[in-house]
C-alpha cells in the first residue's frame, strides 16, 4: 500500500498549515511516522483513538515520550475530524508528566575539561572529527547555546573580530548576537585557522564546523559523538538515564543565576538580559532556572537566612 486514507489527509494538512507560514519540523516528522506507521500495516481507515494508541505504544518508549507523540497527533486529528465523520478527535491527558521538565545535570568545569579531552580518543583519521567536536563542546559550555545552534553556524556568522556569534536559524525563528568570551573567540579563531590549513580557504556562506574528510558537521553526527564521549565522566543526572548536549546549555543558565547571587546583583531585574541571551521566547522558560537544581534552591534559602534569620537546617 503506497497511499492511504491517513497519508493523503495528512498531506492535504500539511499544505494546509505551510500555506499559513507554520514550519513544524518537529511535528511533521512525527506526523509522517504515524502515517508510515499504518501503512506497514495495511491500515486504510479513520483516524481513531485505537489506531494512534497502537502506533505510540509500539516500541520501548517512556511515558512522556508517548505523550508527546498524541500532542502532535491532536491538532492534527482535529482537522481531519472536520472533514471526515468517522474520524475522531483525540483527546488530551492520556499520559501524565508530559512536560514535567526534569532536574537539569549541571556540568562541573572539570567534567567539561575531561569530555573535551575525550574527543580525542575518537575515531577521526583526519583528526578533524575530533577536533570540531572538542571545540563545539566547549562553545556549547561557555555559551549556553542549543546543540542545533553551531551545526548552523557559517563563516559570516562568526564575527570573530567583534567577538560575537550571529545565531539565525533557532528554534523559534528568533535571530540573535550572543557575546563571547576572549577565551572562546582565541578558540574559535585556532580552529578556523586549523580548518583553513585542513581543508583550503573557506567563503562566508560555507560551514563552520566540520567533520571527518571535510563534510559539515551535521546535528546527527554531533549527538552520536557525544554518546561515545559521555561515559568518561560517570554522571548520574535525575529524571534520565544519561546526560544530554543540552544540559550544557542548563549549565550555562544555572551558573550565571548562581554567580549572580553569590555577587549580591539583583537577577529578577536581570533575568530579561539573560532571557535575551539564550533567545527565550517566554521570559518564565529563564525564571525556571532560579530553581531549577537542588544547589540553586541551597544558595537561595541561605541567603534568605542570611536576610531573615534562622537555620536553613533545622527541623
Amino acid at each position: 500500500m503506497n497511499e492511504n486514507r491517513i497519508l493523503r489527509q495528512l498531506n492535504e494538512y500539511l499544505n494546509y498549515k505551510h500555506s499559513l507560514g507554520f514550519k513544524l519540523k518537529h511535528e511533521e516528522t512525527v506526523l509522517k511516522c504515524f502515517a508510515k506507521y499504518t501503512l506497514e500495516n495495511d491500515y486504510d481507515g479513520p483516524l481513531t483513538m485505537d489506531i494512534v494508541m497502537k502506533w505510540t505504544a509500539s516500541g520501548n518508549q517512556s511515558d512522556k515520550t508517548m505523550g508527546r507523540k498524541v500532542e502532535v497527533i491532536r491538532p492534527f486529528s482535529k482537522y481531519v475530524a472536520a472533514f471526515d465523520h468517522e474520524a475522531k478527535s483525540i483527546y488530551s491527558l492520556i499520559y501524565k508528566n508530559v512536560h514535567d521538565r526534569p532536574v537539569p545535570y549541571i556540568y562541573t568545569e572539570a567534567e567539561t575539561v575531561q569530555l573535551m579531552k575525550q574527543c580525542q580518543r575518537l575515531y577521526s583519521p583526519d583528526g578533524i572529527r575530533a577536533r570540531t567536536i572538542e571545540t563545539v563542546i566547549g562553545l556549547l559550555w561557555s555559551a549556553g547555546l542549543r546543540p542545533s545552534e553551531p551545526i548552523n553556524l557559517v563563516i559570516s556568522d562568526v564575527e570573530l573580530e567583534r567577538g560575537i556569534l550571529h545565531v539565525r536559524k533557532t528554534k523559534f525563528s528568533k535571530e540573535r548576537f550572543v557575546p563571547l568570551d576572549s577565551s572562546v573567540i582565541r578558540k574559535l579563531t585556532a580552529y578556523k585557522s586549523w580548518i583553513e590549513q585542513m581543508l583550503g580557504a573557506r567563503s562566508p556562506i560555507d560551514a563552520f564546523f566540520y567533520t571527518t574528510g571535510g563534510k559539515p558537521l551535521k546535528v546527527n553526527s554531533l549527538a552520536y559523538a557525544f554518546q561515545k564521549v559521555r561515559p568518561c565522566i560517570d554522571a548520574h543526572p535525575i529524571g534520565y538515564p544519561f546526560v544530554r548536549l543540552y544540559d550544557f546549555r542548563h549549565t550555562m543558565a544555572c551558573n550565571t543565576i548562581r554567580r549572580w547571587t553569590e555577587e549580591g546583583i539583583d537577577v529578577n531585574s536581570n533575568l530579561h538580559v539573560l532571557s535575551t541571551y539564550l533567545g527565550h521566547v517566554k521570559p518564565e522558560d529563564t525564571y525556571w532556572y532560579l530553581s531549577a537544581t537542588p544547589g540553586m534552591m541551597e544558595l537561595c534559602c541561605s541567603k534568605y537566612e542570611d536576610m531573615f534569620g534562622g537555620d536553613y537546617d533545622e527541623v
